[in-house]
């Protein structure tokens, strides 16, 4: 309930005729219309309204394409810093750490790596600069405000103390604390200066590449066939991770899968993806007799099968074509606690989760994204 406040008396006025109407019931178009039910949309699919990052893979950059990163960014030489781990830069740049370790040949043990090392990159997350500044706390002002005003997580922050903060709850009025915060874009990543009658190609237009339809199989449901078409790569490669996620459950119901995109690519609504034949959408495995629904939906914490969607996002990991899959947060941490338990070594969590660092910084390919809590989004590498 909404509390109200004492205002000025009022003045008695009569109503207008319309309103006693109104009141009375009597307008029976407003009413009827009032009172109509609105009907259940017959679309299943999730609306995502805002549109996908872009990766550093996707768009031109100041800097000319790299060959060492097949031609497709800029390379990125990264300064190991104190405390990490080559986990922890693949996940920093949305990366594996397989690839890093085939692109630093020099890192003879690359589960040893020493601060002031230089490792080379080929980043799908942008590089980002950053800039150390001092906050000096205010009276009221808390960590997690301080956090938030910069851009930072509590633990993150913490973190930057180096010891220095005992208590996250407590922290005292004149207290200077030093933070690494976001700088922008690293120049060589920032997208090209503009040019005068530059010609652009249009987004989300036809695409012959596009041609592919996803054959039936008795390994997975298809939502919607004639929205599953993708490039022969997203076809080749979505079948290659669902027989290998099969081949180790082959109990398991079969797969669901929703949109990808339509033929030729272009537009699909109500996606703000899904134009390209790159991105696919995938439902969580779920446990009973809900893992036989073929719509996205029923997925919470008591009818989701941890063990198997991990295992299906595995399959989809081990592709290493993957630049990342938009799973909720606290999906995430499920599969993230899950996966920690099976033995999954840190330095694999650090690679491949965004978890536990907040849902809002890119990092990993395990990535939050709104929209969802019934189902996973794989993205593909051009």
């Amino acid at each position: 309930m909404y509390g109200t406040s004492p205002g000025p008396a009022r003045i008695r006025r009569h109503r207008p005729w319309w309103l006693v109407i109104l009141a009375l019931g009597l307008w029976a178009p407003a009413t009827a219309l009032a009172a109509e039910p609105t009907a259940a949309p017959t679309s299943t699919a999730e609306p995502e309204p805002e549109p996908m990052p872009v990766t550093a893979g996707d768009r031109p950059t100041r800097a000319p394409v790299h060959a060492d990163c097949n031609h497709r960014m800029p390379l990125y030489l990264h300064e190991v810093e104190p405390g990490e781990h080559l986990g922890l830069i693949a996940g920093r740049y949305g990366v594996r750490r397989t690839e890093l370790a085939a692109l630093n040949p020099q890192l003879t043990n690359p589960d040893l790596i020493r601060p002031g090392e230089t490792v080379r990159v080929c980043p799908e997350i942008f590089p980002r600069l950053t800039r150390r500044i001092e906050h000096v706390v205010a009276k009221g002002e808390t960590l997690s405000a301080i956090a938030t005003l910069h851009g930072l997580s509590v633990d993150d922050l913490v973190e930057q103390q180096s010891g220095g903060i005992a208590d996250p709850n407590v922290v005292r009025v004149g207290q200077r604390l030093l933070l690494e915060v976001d700088g922008g874009l690293v120049p060589d990543f920032l997208p090209p200066e503009p040019k005068a009658k530059r010609r652009r190609r249009r987004s989300g237009g036809k695409s012959r590449a596009v041609s592919m339809a996803l054959p039936t199989s008795k390994l997975m449901h298809i939502k919607r066939p004639g929205l599953a078409y993708g490039t022969p790569k997203t076809i080749s490669l979505l079948q290659r991770a669902v027989k290998r996620y099969k081949g180790r459950h082959a109990s398991s119901p079969r797969v669901l899968v929703g949109d990808i995109s339509r033929k030729g690519g272009g537009r699909l609504d109500p996606h703000a993806s899904h134009r390209t034949g790159r991105d696919v959408d995938m439902g969580y495995v779920l446990l009973g007799s809900h893992a036989k629904r073929t719509r996205f939906s029923g997925v919470n914490r008591d009818t989701l099968d941890v063990a198997k969607t991990w295992a299906l996002l595995d399959a989809f990991l081990e592709t290493g074509e993957v630049v990342f899959l938009f799973v909720d947060y606290r999906i995430q941490q499920q599969l993230y606690d899950y996966a920690k338990q099976r033995g999954v070594s840190q330095h694999r969590l650090d690679e491949v989760f965004q978890y536990p660092h907040g849902r809002r910084r890119a990092r990993g390919i395990i990535r939050h994204w709104p929209s969802h809590r019934n189902h996973f989004h794989v993205r593909f590498r051009t």
